[in-house]
């Protein structure tokens, strides 16, 4: 693993099959980074997809059509011991077929203020047909870790809001731990083929 991954999502059998997150207004400020933590609405919320009533299986770290990191109290509990600087955990339900809560705890993991420090003179990418500010896609990813703050443990790409970034000692320790669902993609291999 070189000193940084992308938090992934690996496939559990029988996973919960989430549809998109209801009850939060202007859902992309989590992709942007913005704070939400201060005036976070209550009841927001993920709903299993009727279209899958076998698929009941919630892991510790949940596949969603939002792009989120999202995850289970356990999952929770052990990355805010470790004091991450610029994270914040935001409660969520996940309403289970029957209408009912599918257990309590489940947080979005949101790393705010984005870190600038993708490497455009090494990296292959498209910029954004809407906002040149931004990055489309990517062929070839390369960050520039000089950019990186020390303190930054997880975080977005500015620009880029796709994915999230960890340091290899958190995913590492992580790892140690066995959450189910949780996995990670070394920087050189994104985007996947």
């Amino acid at each position: 693993m070189s000193e940084y991954a992308i938090w992934k999502y690996t496939k559990v059998p029988f996973d919960a099959v989430l549809g998109p997150l209801k009850g939060l207004e202007q859902r992309s400020r989590l992709l942007k980074g913005v704070p939400l933590q201060k005036g976070f609405p209550d009841g927001v919320e993920f709903r299993m997809d009727p279209d899958f009533p076998n698929d009941l299986v919630v892991p510790d770290n949940i596949l969603n059509l939002n792009m989120l990191v999202l995850v289970s109290a356990r999952l929770a509990a052990s990355l805010q011991a470790r004091n991450l600087e610029k994270v914040e955990y935001l409660p969520v339900s996940i309403i289970d077929h029957k209408g009912r809560s599918a257990g309590p705890g489940y947080v979005i993991v949101h790393p705010i203020d984005p870190v600038d420090c993708i490497d455009t003179s090494l990296s292959v990418f498209k910029l954004s047909p809407i906002d040149p500010n931004n990055f489309d896609s990517f062929k070839k990813l390369v960050l520039d870790t000089t950019r990186i703050p020390d303190d930054r443990w997880c975080f977005r790409l500015k620009g880029f809001w796709d994915i999230v970034v960890v340091r290899k000692d958190l995913a590492e320790s992580l790892d140690k731990e066995a959450f189910s669902g949780l996995g990670w993609l070394q920087i050189q291999d994104y985007p996947e083929k």
